[in-house]
C-alpha cells in the first residue's frame, strides 16, 4: 500500500522543529515546508484517482514554437542533491524511507501509470538525495550546499555611541 501521507507529514514536522530553532533558516524552511505539503496533497489525490481508475487523460504537449520564453517560474530553493539533509539533519531517515517506498512493487506500478507523480517526486528526491549515486573514486565530489551563517551580533564597548553617519562617538 502506497502511503506518502505519513512520510511527508512527519518530514514536515521535523522541518518545522528546525525552522523554529534555527532563525537564519526559517524563511527557507517555511518555503520547503509548504512545497512538501503541496506535493503530499497532489500525490494523495493522484493515488486516489489511480486506485479508482479515474485518472485524467494526459494532455497533448504544446508545440515547441508556441512556448513563451521566461514563462516557467524558477525555484529559489537550492539545487544541490541532498541539500535538505545538510540543513535538517533529522530528515535523513525520511530519505531512506522514501527510497524504500519507491522500491515497492505497487509504487513502481503507480509511477509507471502516472507520469505526473514522477514530476512531483523529482524535487523531493533531489532535496533528500534519493537516487543520487555516490561519487566514484578519482572524481571530484559534488559541492554540498551550506546553510547561511547567522550574522554575529557585536556589542559596542562601554562609552561608545553610534552617531550620525554610522560613526562611533566617545561619550
Amino acid at each position: 500500500m502506497i502511503s506518502f501521507f505519513f512520510l511527508l507529514t512527519n518530514l514536515q514536522a521535523a522541518i518545522a522543529v528546525v525552522a523554529a530553532r534555527e532563525r537564519h533558516l526559517t524563511v527557507l524552511l517555511v518555503a520547503v515546508w509548504g512545497r512538501i505539503g503541496r506535493i503530499r496533497m497532489r500525490l494523495e489525490r493522484l493515488i486516489a484517482l489511480w486506485r479508482a481508475g479515474m485518472l485524467p487523460k494526459p494532455q497533448q504537449s504544446r508545440a515547441e514554437g508556441t512556448r513563451v520564453l521566461g514563462e516557467r517560474k524558477t525555484s529559489e530553493l537550492p539545487r544541490v542533491p541532498g541539500w535538505l539533509l545538510v540543513a535538517v539533519r533529522e530528515a535523513r531517515p525520511f530519505g531512506t524511507q522514501l527510497e524504500h517506498l519507491l522500491s515497492q512493487d505497487e509504487c513502481m506500478e503507480f509511477l509507471a501509470a502516472v507520469p505526473q507523480a514522477r514530476r512531483l517526486l523529482r524535487p523531493l528526491c533531489r532535496m533528500l538525495g534519493v537516487g543520487v549515486e555516490p561519487s566514484t573514486p578519482g572524481r571530484k565530489p559534488r559541492a554540498v550546499w551550506q546553510p547561511p551563517r547567522p550574522v554575529p551580533v557585536r556589542i559596542a564597548p562601554a562609552g561608545l555611541v553610534l552617531g550620525p553617519g554610522g560613526r562611533l562617538i566617545y561619550v
